[in-house]
C-alpha cells in the first residue's frame, strides 16, 4: 500500500514539474506593453527614448522583462514633429525572458 502511494505522489509531482521544464526550454513572453510618446531631436534619439520608456514599462513586469532585444513583435512608429523640429515614436513589443530564465512567480503563469 504504502509503495503505491509513494508512486502516485511521484507521478503527480512529475505532472506539475512538466509544464515549468518544457515552458523553461522556450521564452516566456506577457502581453504587449506600448510606450508612450518620446520625443528627440533626431529620429534616433527618439527611438532610443521610446525604447527606454517601453523597457520601464516591461520591467514592472519582473527582473529580465526589462530587456527590449528579447522582445517579440517589435515595433517602432516614428513621424516628425508638428513643426519638423524634432521626431516622435512610439515603442511597442511582448516582453521576454531571455532563454532559460523563469519568472519569479511560475505558479502563476497560464501554462
Amino acid at each position: 500500500m504504502k509503495l503505491i502511494q509513494k508512486s502516485c505522489i511521484f507521478a503527480v509531482a512529475c505532472t506539475f514539474a512538466v509544464p515549468v521544464t518544457a515552458a523553461g526550454s522556450g521564452k516566456f513572453c506577457r502581453d504587449v506593453v506600448k510606450s508612450g510618446e518620446a520625443s528627440g531631436k533626431t529620429e534616433e534619439e527618439a527611438k532610443a527614448a521610446a525604447t527606454s520608456w517601453w523597457s520601464s514599462r516591461a520591467g514592472s513586469l519582473g527582473k529580465g522583462y526589462e530587456l527590449w532585444d528579447h522582445a517579440k513583435d517589435k515595433s517602432l512608429n516614428c513621424h516628425p514633429g508638428p513643426f519638423g523640429a524634432d521626431f516622435k515614436c512610439t515603442a511597442s513589443a511582448k516582453p521576454c525572458l531571455p532563454e532559460g530564465l523563469l519568472p519569479d512567480n511560475p505558479h502563476k503563469l497560464d501554462l
